[in-house]
């Protein structure tokens, strides 16, 4: 018998689903409008696999521009996608994030127990930045708990993992937590480079959320500094941006470090 090929009108919701994932850094609001239009296809032509890789994206993008209740349910879904189809590297990515879910809603133990039985089989079956992120959770949840040595250990492999010259947003996000981790230390000079690096990168990127996560590093550094008055500009830009998933997000305003900011520098009317 020769074997049968997958119909033309069920590979095109796939193809837009990956694409979504692929743009989860890179383009926020272009990841979530294409994660929508396939899962609507998928829906309609009953494909698991699409409504899988949409559910994931969705659950990973409702983790920065969402709760983690609402994430959990797009990916609690995701995973029955994949355990049907089946696609253990689907799996696997939406163990990541409903470990990013728990570890959010501040069960940092519970989320590292979740998430590092997967390392070794990750490391096999995931490529480049998939691996980075499921390295990176791993790191954020030691970072959490205080074990700074082994944060920066799985933050550093995350780049490495990642590859030169193949990530897609994500080595922006590692340069960004490995500012935020130094920060926590009080190397304010060493996590600016990182910030810098970082605010370069994204200058190639459509996501105003993790440019405001960056500039509001910025500020925390140049405030630390004794140099407030260069944060403002950062200041400035990060009040202008919505908050919503247009913009920067509902969560994590960061209005007292603005303040702060405002206030150290002599701005005592954009401070109140």
């Amino acid at each position: 018998m020769s074997p049968v090929k997958p119909r033309a009108s069920s590979a095109a919701p796939l193809r837009l689903a990956r694409k979504s994932w692929q743009l989860l850094y890179s383009d926020s609001q272009g990841c979530i409008a294409a994660a929508e239009q396939a899962f609507d296809a998928a829906v309609q032509r009953g494909d698991l696999a699409a409504q899988g890789w949409a559910r994931l994206t969705r659950g990973f993008h409702l983790i920065w521009y969402g709760t983690p209740q609402e994430a959990m349910a797009d990916l609690d879904e995701a995973q029955r996608c994949f355990a049907v189809v089946p696609d253990r590297a689907g799996q696997l990515l939406a163990e990541v994030g409903l470990a990013r879910c728990a570890w959010r809603d501040g069960a940092f133990r519970a989320a590292l127990q979740r998430v590092l039985p997967l390392r070794d089989e990750g490391l096999r079956i995931l490529k480049h930045d998939e691996r980075g992120m499921l390295l990176a959770t791993i790191a954020g949840c030691y970072s959490e708990l205080g074990e700074s040595q082994q944060a920066f250990a799985y933050m550093y492999q995350a780049l490495r993992e990642g590859g030169a010259g193949k990530s897609q947003g994500f080595d922006v996000v590692l340069y960004c937590n490995l500012a935020h981790e130094l920060i926590q230390l009080g190397d304010y000079h060493q996590a600016l480079s990182y910030v810098e690096e970082g605010l370069e990168r994204c200058a190639r990127l459509n996501n105003a959320r993790l440019f405001s996560v960056l500039s509001v590093n910025r500020v925390i550094c140049l405030t630390n500094l004794d140099r407030p008055a260069e944060a403002l500009p950062d200041l400035r830009r990060l009040l202008s941006l919505p908050a919503d998933r247009d913009g920067r997000g509902p969560m994590n305003a960061h209005f007292e470090t603005l303040a702060l900011a405002a206030l150290h520098a002599g701005d005592l009317t954009l401070g109140a």
